[in-house]
């Protein structure tokens, strides 16, 4: 990504075809479960990792992913992969520090800010 600063992460969907958001740390708006690359490790790796810990959810990730600009915030760029998934767990590392809804598409664009909702509308086809 021309050395910008990007996150990596998933967009949690689940068979039903709703998606599972989080909240920051702080609980102030819900985002999709991301983080910070790693060296050593791919950014699919640290999505999976994220997705984990953040949401305590496991599914299959496609190989291919998407990056996203960001109007909003320090990071500028996401780069996203489409996630099905399979388990939902109810204790997960950061279970007491976030809250997780799982929530038709339409019920998000409500939930999420503006960066997000930019990337829900043009997610919208596929999910």
């Amino acid at each position: 990504m021309n050395g910008n600063r990007y996150q990596v992460g998933v967009i949690p969907i689940t068979k039903d075809g709703q998606l599972v958001l989080i909240t920051t740390r702080n609980g102030d708006y819900w985002i999709f479960p991301k983080g910070n690359q790693e060296k050593g490790r791919s950014d699919s790796a640290v999505a999976r990792s994220e997705a984990f810990e953040e949401a305590g959810i496991q599914g299959v990730m496609k190989r291919h992913f998407y990056d996203f600009k960001t109007p909003l915030g320090k990071v500028k760029m996401l780069r996203l992969y489409p996630m099905r998934v399979k388990i939902i767990l109810s204790k997960f590392p950061e279970y007491r520090q976030r809250k997780r809804v799982i929530v038709p598409i339409n019920k998000a664009e409500k939930l999420v800010q503006e960066d997000l909702l930019v990337i829900l509308k043009k997610i919208r086809k596929w999910i």
